[in-house]
């Protein structure tokens, strides 16, 4: 390439967009034949599911027709059957001629797998028929076979999605795949409610069922809607406004509230029946019971709402009208006659009447009618069947639209294409020419100035040329720019020799000077503007160190440089800064150390010397006191044998209390003993009392039973029922007697065991007061043990208080040596203290430097991460990138981790996170301004982050300067 003339590089330059042209072309035109075989492989696709649909339809109908005539015995349907199987046939050969030749086979294994799984289920097919013919196969497994069968048709449909390459076609297809399986359904449908309302019966399986398929259809029609094409949406609600389809809803309602109709009936009869209102009511009778009377009211009450709720339903015919107001009637005439306390004479006939109305209730559906559901529901078939030819139709006219489109563009592109080709090679042809001709002698022009800026010649001679082209004006240019170029170059001559020796200044250390010359290029112009700026913000810089230093000479290290006097302190001057600050942070430390030590001394001296005073006071009323101590004790002394005395009389009394308590409690235990025997006998005769009175009770239901079976008898068992009134009596007298004994035992009862709790509670009475006479004999021997121990103890103490009496004088003779020693110290913390209180430090300073040790090691880590700088930034020269060491693995990451792990009480803290995301910051910041450095960026971007890692440095000393005040204090608490 370097090789080529530069005509013919134009040339070539001119040469690759036509040949992208031509190759973008072919692409395209490739792309549009390439739509145009997928369309005709939808279109393809499209013709098998016809084919695929109308086979399925024809096994639809075989499979209704089937289950028509096996419900029959082989006597309805059978011609129309044999019919529909000859169609099915006619059908089935010509998918199966048409898939002979079907050339996605070959590309597509999972449809080759789909129709060999097809063809071995249709194996089956002919003997499934016969064994229709012969009604030798059931009804469930009919179902079933040609359930699969038509499964397997539909799987075929979800694959249609896949051939459709378009967004409209795709639209089409999955409203298509929806409609055939609303079909489906609506055959399962059909079949289902077909056989309740035959059955006039709807079990939970045959509902569950029924609301599937009824829940399926709604689903795949709200996808139908969303994706047909406004004449298909028309046409849709069009057959939705049908007869059939309005019939069909009603049917399904009739279902629904057949449901909820054999619901409220289960109450009705649950709230009845057995444990019910009737229930209730004979006991009622018998027993008068007020709690049954309620039971019946809830009864009642339970009933009559369901018999509303059942009236309020839809679509309730008059015939469960009058049902319902026969159950209504009978529990009214049950409620009333409880009311009034009455008895039913007769309730067989009325009982039997309300059980008949609830049985045909249940069994009957309302509403149902088994020939007019089929008509509608194959009516809706139809109708359904009808938009699914439409949108067959509409998706083949919009393939065949496509293609014609597709091949239109084609021509039409390459027409247009071939144009501009010709066009673009005449248009090359003639400007390679001219350009080649003006780039000669530009080139020539170029060879002459380069001689003479590079001083191979004294004078330079160009060619003129003629015109206003580019390359003219530009040679025209080119004449009155040399001169200007050479005076220049001597201007900047000059320039050069006064920044050498103005940098000679600066590396002898003095600031001061500046670059005067103004330079003639930009280039040197802004070298020369660089410099000076050098020059002036190092002495800036150095300045405001010495501002920053002058006020620690004063002892103000309180003092902080602005932001005005900090601007430029970046790298080397930055890590200067920062070590300063870290001085004045030591300092302050110091001072605060000085300081608290002062002060605590100060303190210390203070309570030294109250103390001694104290000490000569105390010693001098000590002396005192212990003279008035040994006249006391020898009056306890004699005080203490006379309760000797007392104490040995004291224990005798208790020997002979004791003695009594101990006879008291033995009785006591005897009368308990004879309580219990007496419960023992009185609990025999409440078992005795409680089997009569159960003879009693099953007298009683004995007798009420054959009161029964007399009044079923009639006039042959008057006699019966008078024995059984006669055993009634005296069932009721003997209970009667029964419980007169029983409230005489249950008296004795409580009496005895009253008796035996006041027994229980004089043993526990006797018991205690034999525990505390122990307890009192122990106290006495423990009082006089201890008597004899003071009065030994008291002789101690009066040779004790002697010797307390010559220590005291000694004691007296050392306060006044403290008073001393305490007024010297005194002396020495206030000059410590008026040394440190010509320093100006911050507060929390005196409070940070609590703990020693770790504000050295803090202080050990500041300076650690001003080295780390350093020691990165030493190779900045090198323009070369380096990874810098991660924020936990330097020592200050290191104490981080060990603190957290030790779980420091400063590190839950907020102002804890505050120096890890600071530290994390100093280390990101480093890194990155060695990537940017490594980079060659702009100085300007270098600038800003090297300000953010001395801002991060100044946040990470002083967020250590906080943990050390936190931590400080948490101990003082």
């Amino acid at each position: 390439m370097n090789n080529l003339k530069l005509k013919n590089k134009i040339l070539l330059i001119l040469l690759l967009p036509l040949i992208t042209i031509f190759i973008l072309s072919s692409i395209l035109i490739s792309t549009k034949i390439e739509k145009e075989r997928n369309m005709a492989r939808t279109s393809s696709y499209i013709e098998f599911t016809v084919k695929i649909s109308t086979l399925l339809t024809s096994f639809q109908k075989e499979r209704e027709l089937s289950i028509l005539y096996l419900n029959s015995y082989g006597k309805n349907k059978k011609d129309e059957l044999l019919t529909q199987i000859k169609n099915s046939d006619e059908n089935l050969q010509l998918l199966n001629t048409f898939i002979e030749s079907f050339k996605l086979i070959k590309d597509d294994k999972n449809l080759l797998e789909k129709i060999n799984l097809y063809k071995k289920d249709l194996e089956a097919l002919a003997e499934n028929r016969k064994k229709v013919i012969d009604l030798k196969i059931s009804i469930s497994d009919l179902v079933s076979y040609y359930d699969k069968n038509c499964l397997n048709l539909i799987s075929f449909f979800d694959d249609l999605l896949i051939y459709s390459n378009s967004k409209e076609l795709s639209k089409s297809s999955q409203a298509y795949v929806s409609l055939v399986n609303v079909i489906e359904k609506s055959y399962s449908e059909k079949n289902i409610v077909k056989n309740i309302f035959e059955h006039s019966s709807i079990t939970n399986s045959n509902y569950n069922d029924f609301i599937s398929y009824v829940a399926s259809q709604n689903a795949y029609i709200e996808v139908l809607i969303k994706n047909l094409t406004l004449k298909e949406l028309e046409l849709l609600k069009n057959e939705a406004q049908t007869e059939s389809f309005k019939e069909v809803d009603k049917f399904r309602g009739v279902l629904v509230s057949k449901v909820e109709k054999d619901v409220l009936l289960s109450s009705i009869k649950e709230a009845l029946g057995f444990g019910g209102l009737i229930h209730f009511y004979k006991d009622f009778v018998i027993n008068q019971d007020e709690n049954l009377l309620n039971k019946i009211q809830k009864s009642h009450t339970k009933i009559s709402r369901a018999v509303k709720e059942y009236k309020r339903l839809e679509g309730v015919s008059k015939e469960e009208i009058e049902l319902l107001n026969i159950i209504e009637s009978t529990i009214d005439n049950y409620m009333a006659k409880a009311y009034d306390n009455n008895e039913l004479n007769e309730t067989k006939e009325m009982d039997l009447k309300t059980l008949r109305a609830i049985e045909t209730l249940s069994k009957n559906i309302y509403g149902s009618n088994g020939s007019k559901w089929e008509e509608v529901s194959s009516k809706r078939i139809d109708s359904l069947e009808k938009i699914k030819t439409q949108i067959v139709d509409d998706m083949i006219m919009d393939i065949k639209s496509n293609v014609s489109t597709l091949d239109n563009q084609v021509i039409m592109f390459l027409l247009i294409l071939l144009a501009m080709i010709v066009i673009l090679f005449i248009v090359i042809t003639l400007m390679t020419n001219k350009i080649s001709s003006s780039i000669k002698k530009f080139q020539d022009n170029l060879d002459e100035f380069f001689s003479y800026s590079m001083r191979e010649k004294d004078e330079i001679r160009l060619n003129q040329m003629e015109g206003k082209d580019e390359f003219a004006l530009m040679t025209q240019n080119m004449n009155i720019q040399v001169e200007k170029i050479e005076k220049i170059m001597e201007n900047d001559k000059k320039v050069v020799i006064e920044i050498t020796d103005i940098i000679e200044k600066v590396n002898n250390g003095f600031f001061e000077y500046s670059i005067k010359t103004k330079a003639s290029s930009k280039e040197l112009a802004s070298l020369v503007e660089i410099i000076n700026k050098m020059i002036n913000r190092t002495k800036l810089k150095i300045d405001s160190l010495n501002i920053l230093l002058n006020n620690y000479s004063q002892g103000n290290y309180k003092y902080r440089l602005d932001e005005v006097h900090t601007r430029g302190m970046y790298g080397d001057f930055g890590t200067l800064c920062s070590s300063t600050v870290l001085l004045g942070q030591s300092s302050s430390e110091l001072i605060a150390m000085i300081t608290n030590a002062g002060n605590d001394l100060e303190k210390n001296t203070k309570v030294l010397a109250n103390s001694s005073n104290e000490l000569a006071i105390s010693s001098t009323e000590q002396a005192s006191s212990l003279e008035q101590s040994s006249a006391a004790l020898e009056q306890i002394t004699a005080n203490i044998k006379n309760n000797n005395a007392n104490m040995n009389q004291m224990l005798q009394i208790a020997d002979e209390l004791n003695d009594a308590s101990t006879h008291g409690s033995k009785a006591a235990k005897k009368t308990s003993l004879s309580m219990d025997e007496i419960n023992e006998k009185v609990k025999a005769i409440n078992e005795a009392i409680t089997v009569i009175d159960q003879i009693a009770f099953q007298t009683n239901i004995l007798s009420l039973n054959a009161a029964v079976e007399a009044a079923t008898a009639g006039e042959a068992g008057k006699g019966f029922a008078v024995v059984a009134a006669e055993v009634r009596n005296l069932a009721s007298r003997s209970a009667d007697a029964a419980r007169e004994i029983k409230t005489l035992v249950e008296s004795a009862s409580l009496k005895s065991n009253e008796g035996k709790v006041i027994a229980d509670d004089m043993i526990k009475g006797y018991e205690n007061l034999t525990s505390k006479i122990s307890q009192t004999k122990e106290i006495i021997d423990s009082v006089t043990q201890f008597s004899k121990e003071q009065e030994s103890g008291i002789i101690q103490i009066n040779d004790t208080i002697s010797r307390l009496d010559s220590a005291t004088q000694k004691n007296a003779m050392t306060a006044s040596n403290i008073d001393i020693l305490s007024s010297e110290v005194s002396k020495l913390s206030s000059r410590l203290l008026e040394i440190t209180s010509l320093s100006k430090i911050d507060e929390k300073y005196y409070e940070m430097v609590e703990n020693i040790n770790l504000m050295k090691e803090i202080s050990k880590y500041k300076n650690d991460h001003i080295n780390f700088k350093k020691s990165y930034f030493k190779t900045l020269d090198s323009f070369e990138n380096c990874t810098v060491v991660d924020c936990k693995s330097c020592n200050l990451g290191k104490w981080i981790s060990s603190c957290e792990a030790k779980n420091e009480e400063f590190t839950k803290v907020k102002e804890w996170n505050n120096l890890k995301q600071n530290h994390e910051n100093v280390h990101k910041k480093v890194q990155e301004y060695m990537t940017k450095n490594a980079t060659k960026a702009e100085n300007q971007h270098l600038r800003k982050t090297a300000s953010e890692i001395e801002e991060g440095t100044i946040k990470v000393f002083d967020s250590l300067n906080d943990i050390l005040y936190i931590e400080a204090k948490s101990n003082k608490r």
